[in-house]
Order: C-alpha cells, then structure tokens, then sequence
C-alpha cells in the first residue's frame, strides 16, 4: 500500500474544475484548493509506489495542469520486515 500527498499546480482560473476532475480518478481525494495560487492539494492512495505513480502521471494530462509536486510518500511492503 502506499499513500502519497501531493500539490497540483494549475492556472488560477481553472482551480475548481482540475479539483473536480482530480476527484473523479481512483484513489484521489482532494482535501483542498487555493484559487489564488493555482493550487490543489490531493492525496493518492494505491497498491504500491508504481500504481501511485501511474496514477499522478496522469494529472498533467489535465488541461490547465502545470506541473505535479509529490510532498509525501509512505509505503508498506512485506518484503521489507526485517
């Protein structure tokens, strides 16, 4: 399982609609935007660290979109117990 944070940086004008349309993928939950600043901040939650990452690959597919900044990341895996 991993769980990532993340910013998505967009025009200003287009906030509300890049949320909803973050809101709308698998795993996404929006927890808040900032109008003013072209922001939105979104949590992912998948299976493992590829399945996120295809996940946020994707958000610069969203018109308006400017860029993906990852905050946070943590992830489990058996394999690791030591």
């Amino acid at each position: 399982m991993a769980i990532s944070s993340l910013i998505v940086e967009c025009a200003p004008e287009r906030t509300a609609d890049v949320a909803a349309e973050l809101a709308l993928c698998d795993g996404v939950e929006v927890h808040g935007a900032d109008a003013d600043q072209g922001k939105v901040v979104v949590t992912i939650e998948a299976d493992g660290v590829d399945a996120s990452h295809d996940i946020a690959s994707h958000f610069i597919d969203i018109e308006s979109v400017r860029g993906v900044d990852l905050i946070y990341a943590n992830f489990e895996d058996e394999n690791l117990k030591g």
